[in-house]
């Protein structure tokens, strides 16, 4: 069975434990194509956050530690295709925050990138941690007149994008294949209105991060794919929904979105369409 490592990457508030949660639920109950063949070690961290889910909320953010959460587990293919012994290192968001701040990762986790052979790039819709560039024409006439504050010192979210790509790029294990895959997740994909969620997930990122759309658009060293993804298809916060979502099993719910080779648009209802994709 082969073994792979891949990486999760996203600054807080990303989705990234809500979507690993959601993850396990899906193998674990065998309603899509990859199923479980060898349970995680760590079960007490696995069960911890999808508690939450089960109890009908998301995964609250968490504080950050000196060591990365890994998620071990064996899956497989319906089909047989596909036979994996996977490690998920899940590195809390600030650590990715402040080596953005930095242009620099500790060693550890340095080594954690180094030793990954495939990595998920997280991206959330509407992150209340999310910092847009500031609009130079419109402040400067603001700060003359004394109407405006100055800027704090928050990197933009497209350049923080950016920088994480770049640490993927420059650190990722490119030993086993010249190519390494890296599945960009925007998550949140249901706050999205019906004409913005009826387009591409890339097409997402070219309106709100052109610059980092671009720069996925063009890097020859990785094989990038980008997917849209609802962890449980709709809002937890919002009664009516959470109503509905009551009445329904987990299995049932969440969906992802992606391009196929045809240019449809596609939404299906398997979680684990990213993570299969990097696995083929």
């Amino acid at each position: 069975m082969a073994e792979k490592e891949i990486i999760i990457v996203g600054g807080p508030g990303s989705g990234k434990s809500n979507y690993l949660a959601r993850f396990w639920l899906a193998v674990h109950s065998e309603s899509n194509n990859l199923i479980l063949t060898t349970p995680p070690e760590d079960l007490l961290y696995i069960e911890g956050i999808t508690a939450h889910l089960l109890q009908n909320k998301f995964v609250p953010r968490t504080e950050p530690e000196e060591r990365a959460r890994e998620f071990n587990i064996g899956l497989r293919s319906k089909d047989g295709s596909i036979q994996a012994q996977i490690t998920v290192p899940d590195m809390y968001g600030e650590i990715w925050k402040k080596a953005v701040s930095t242009y620099e990762i500790p060693e550890n986790w340095l080594y954690t990138l180094r030793s990954s052979s495939e990595a998920i790039l997280f991206v959330r819709i509407r992150n209340e941690n999310n910092v847009q560039p500031l609009d130079w024409v419109n402040s400067q006439e603001l700060l003359k007149a004394g109407l405006a504050e100055e800027s704090n010192s928050e990197i933009p979210t497209q350049i923080a994008l950016l920088e994480l790509l770049r640490f993927i790029e420059e650190n990722i294990n490119k030993s086993i294949i010249d190519r390494p895959k890296i599945a960009v997740l925007v998550t949140a994909w249901d706050l999205l209105d019906a004409d913005e969620s009826s387009e591409s997930p890339y097409t997402y990122l070219e309106k709100q991060f052109p610059l980092f759309a671009g720069r996925l658009a063009d890097i020859e060293s990785l094989n990038v794919k980008v997917f849209g993804c609802s962890i449980v298809g709709g809002d937890l916060s919002d009664q009516e929904f959470e109503q509905t979502f009551q009445e329904l099993k987990i299995e049932d719910v969440g969906y992802i979105v992606y391009e196929d080779e045809n240019g449809d648009i596609i939404k299906s209802n398997d979680v684990t369409k990213p993570i299969n994709w990097l696995l083929e």
